[in-house]
């Protein structure tokens, strides 16, 4: 019975030697498996994130290129607004800036320069013919002196009878120099008024189309009857594109 026995005793009694070393084993495989999986769900984060992150800067790379091209179809198609270039034109030039009609600049402010020194200088001589022709005309020239300066060289304040000729010169010059100065404002004036004018102009203008593409074209057509208005006559149709 013994040695019945025996064999058994001896194959539990290796089951249960070799036990500790099997759990170890499948511990070590648990903590391989373990370690596995989270080394792949970490190349799987980092791949995740590099796509994303790949991903965030060709988007932004097409959201700029979107916004470059956006922009130059805005400066290309650019309509300006007829009440803005009004207003921008209340500044002289304003409203050519505005409608982005830079060559017209010059011909804009040089045209209030010229009309800016026109006035200036009418003025200038109006004020020295106009006070020469009060003093002259005063009670006494001999003290009122600014007549002197229309003289001739050397001539005295107190000799002011020999000069009863310069009246005549000085209410002339007088005029003269009132009138131009005058209308050297009235012509700033108009230049203004122009120069808003063509602002707005330009701006309502601005669709208008001026392609050479003129043509003229016939076909025939049919309408009501003025007298039978149930039937209808033929006749031809004309249409002038431009």
């Amino acid at each position: 019975m013994k040695q019945v026995l025996k064999p058994f005793v001896l194959l539990a009694l290796s089951l249960f030697l070799s036990l500790p070393s099997l759990l170890g084993q499948k511990t070590v495989a648990l903590d391989s498996l373990s370690s596995a999986k989270a080394d792949s769900l970490e190349n799987s984060l980092s791949d995740s994130l590099q796509v994303q992150k790949e991903d965030k800067a060709v988007f932004t790379q097409i959201q700029v290129d979107n916004s470059k091209r956006l922009k130059a179809l805005e400066e290309k198609e650019w309509i300006p607004n007829p009440n803005k270039a009004m207003l921008w034109a209340i500044l002289p030039g304003g409203g050519q800036v505005y409608n982005r009609k830079y060559w017209k600049l010059p011909i804009v402010w040089g045209a209030f320069m010229t009309c800016y020194y026109s006035v200036s200088w009418n003025q200038r001589m109006y004020n020295e013919y106009h006070s020469a022709y009060r003093d002259i005309k005063s009670e006494d020239p001999s003290k009122n002196t600014a007549w002197l300066a229309f003289a001739p060289k050397g001539a005295k304040a107190e000799d002011y009878k020999k000069y009863d000729y310069l009246k005549r010169n000085l209410a002339r010059g007088n005029k003269f120099y009132r009138r131009y100065r005058d209308l050297s404002i009235v012509s700033a004036i108009i230049v203004y008024g122009l120069s808003v004018l063509d602002a707005y102009v330009d701006a309502e203008l601005a669709t208008f189309d001026i392609s050479p593409d003129l043509s003229l074209q016939i076909t025939p057509c049919f309408t009501p009857n003025p007298q039978e208005p149930e039937r209808l006559q033929m006749g031809l149709g004309c249409s002038i594109r431009f």
